[in-house]
C-alpha cells in the first residue's frame, strides 16, 4: 500500500498532489456552450452533460463553478 506522503528530506512530509485534468477542446466547447445558455444545472442534467462529454460529474460541477465565478 503506498503512502500518502513523499519523503523530500528526513522528518519532512509533503502530500502529492492529485494529477491536474486535462480537458480535450471538444469537452471545453461542449461546457462553455452550454453554460452560455443554461447557467445552472439540475443533478440530471450533470449527469447527462458529463456523460455526453465523458468527464465525470465532479469534474462538470468543478468547471461550471469556476466559470461561474470567472464571470
Amino acid at each position: 500500500m503506498g503512502s500518502l506522503f513523499q519523503h523530500e528530506s528526513p522528518g519532512k512530509h509533503c502530500r502529492r498532489r492529485k494529477a491536474r485534468t486535462v480537458f480535450s477542446d471538444q469537452q471545453l466547447n461542449g461546457l462553455e456552450k452550454r453554460f452560455e445558455t443554461q447557467r445552472y444545472l439540475s443533478t440530471p442534467e450533470r449527469v447527462e452533460l458529463a456523460s455526453q462529454l465523458s468527464l465525470s460529474e465532479t469534474q462538470v460541477s468543478f468547471v461550471y463553478n469556476w466559470l461561474f465565478t470567472a464571470m
